[in-house]
């Protein structure tokens, strides 16, 4: 078996994302505006994790559901989890009380397929629902190519 030596690391990210307790589908990509040292999602790759930072939480909201798909439909699943996707408890932010955060260790190949539709080369979509309520949400995507 072949040892596979990564040569480039980074992370793909969108900014301002709006969540609520039905499940949404969010680009995400390069954007060198809001976060300088982001990249495109490569088409080829291992997905490391996924981190989501919340701010503006209302309506109570306790969990929060994520998954990656390859389109923006959300119906065809890039992690496991399938489209049922993983849920984690919010952990609130230390000094600002209505802010929260989740990061989901993924650990997966990726492999782009233009054949699924709402694929977009250099992008991956989160969905994204909350148990309760809504949020903005600021998700990074981290890889390895």
């Amino acid at each position: 078996m072949a040892t596979i030596t990564w040569k480039k690391h980074g992370y793909s990210y969108k900014n301002n994302a709006s969540i609520t307790d039905s499940s949404t589908s969010h680009a995400v990509t390069i954007d060198t505006t809001n976060s300088g040292r982001s990249g495109e999602f490569p088409n080829d790759c291992n997905i490391q994790s996924v981190e989501v930072f919340m701010t503006s939480l209302s309506g109570s909201p306790t969990e929060l559901t994520m998954y990656l798909s390859r389109g923006s439909n959300g119906d065809v699943a890039a992690t496991p989890g399938a489209t049922t996707g993983a849920t984690q408890t919010i952990k609130a932010g230390m000094t600002t009380s209505n802010t929260g955060s989740c990061v989901y260790a993924v650990d997966s190949d990726f492999h782009f397929d233009g054949d699924v539709t709402g694929a977009t080369t250099g992008t991956i979509y989160a969905v994204l629902k909350l148990d309760a309520g809504t949020a903005t949400a600021d998700v990074r995507v981290n890889w390895r190519a």
